[in-house]
């Protein structure tokens, strides 16, 4: 195990200068070596090790290091974790606290809790990072969550730092876990989080947090997508209107498309996705562009180009393919006549409060 110190005094294996907090030992050093030159990647960590320690080999950062290098490579979790640990400490390699932390990260992503407790130490001392409490917050809080026995104790000390206000580390937390590109995707602990933050209590006559909004604008994209809980229109469209985002007019359209609450009514669902196009939610430019298109009328098959190239000229994913579709069902006089009404639109947009009804 191996962790980074931080510049808290109270902590018992943490102090003002970086040393790393390790155990564990290795192998019979012949098969142990006969096996990391096969290429085993756990065994190449081993061996390492041995070398760091000086447990059954001469003790040697360098090749410690030229080891941890091979594992890690290989994507050993636990080597890419002790490289950073030696570019952090300058330990058989040039120190080099940034390239320590890209090792901590590609670690973290595999779910390794020492890795995230040193990215959480790194922005506690704006090591190889930016230093930032409340980011130092979000990544301790993962290492608690994943197990680190050393996590409990420093959060504390960071809580401190933050008096104790961690709507904002929490609202970082869900994110990582919503968004899967730092540590394992969790979409459940996400939703999890998220309610958390904006089921905050609100006094009489104040706002919801900025945060407690953020977590409340995610829910509802998460109900209304299915992601993370079972789809649940009416359960988004009460997490919009919470947050007040425009959004809501999004969810209600697509309410009112599958008749819930009452019948279908196509008609009222393009009114709320109008709503939400001349409010800029770029959502529902698709969706306008997709309720048109089932229509199956030629007359509608224009209305859906006009509607798509809004989205192309918002750069929405997606949108390109959805134009090109729905060219190939119009001519070329069509085209331009729909390419030119879509371009005053989006030109005019941020000056007018109405939408012409398409």
């Amino acid at each position: 195990m191996q962790h980074l110190a931080v510049s808290i005094a109270l902590l018992s294996c943490l102090g003002a200068a970086p040393l790393a907090c390790q155990t564990g030992g290795s192998d019979a050093a012949s098969p142990l070596l006969k096996n990391a030159e096969l290429g085993d990647a756990q065994a190449q960590f081993a061996l390492g090790r041995a070398y760091e320690d000086g447990q059954g080999f001469p003790q040697d950062d360098a090749r410690a290091a030229e080891w941890f290098r091979k594992s890690a490579d290989q994507g050993n979790a636990q080597a890419q974790n002790s490289l950073g640990v030696m570019y952090a400490l300058g330990r058989g390699v040039n120190r080099d606290r940034e390239e320590a932390m890209r090792w901590y990260k590609k670690a973290a992503k595999h779910g390794l809790d020492e890795a995230m407790y040193n990215i959480a130490i790194a922005h506690y001392n704006g090591e190889g990072a930016e230093e930032n409490m409340s980011l130092a917050c979000t990544w301790m809080m993962l290492a608690q969550r994943k197990g680190d026995s050393q996590a409990a104790e420093a959060l504390k000390h960071i809580e401190e730092g933050l008096n104790q206000r961690l709507d904002r580390c929490k609202l970082d937390l869900a994110v990582l876990y919503e968004k899967g590109d730092d540590v394992p995707q969790d979409l459940p602990i996400a939703v999890e989080l998220y309610k958390q933050i904006g089921q905050e209590p609100v006094r009489k006559g104040q706002m919801a947090s900025v945060f407690a909004r953020s977590a409340q604008d995610r829910l509802c994209r998460l109900y209304f997508a299915g992601e993370g809980v079972p789809q649940d229109y009416a359960e988004a469209k009460s997490w919009c209107k919470k947050s007040e985002d425009s959004f809501v007019y999004v969810v209600m359209g697509r309410m009112a498309e599958n008749g819930v609450g009452g019948h279908k009514e196509l008609g009222k669902a393009m009114e709320f996705y109008r709503k939400a196009a001349a409010l800029g939610v770029p959502e529902s430019f698709m969706e306008a562009g997709r309720l048109r298109t089932e229509s199956g009328t030629h007359e509608d098959e224009k209305k859906a180009y006009f509607w798509y190239a809004i989205a192309a000229k918002s750069k929405y994913s997606g949108a390109a393919g959805k134009l090109q579709a729905a060219a190939a069902h119009l001519n070329d006089h069509e085209i331009a006549e729909e390419s030119k009404r879509a371009n005053d639109w989006f030109n005019a947009r941020s000056t007018s409060k109405e939408l012409k009804k398409h």
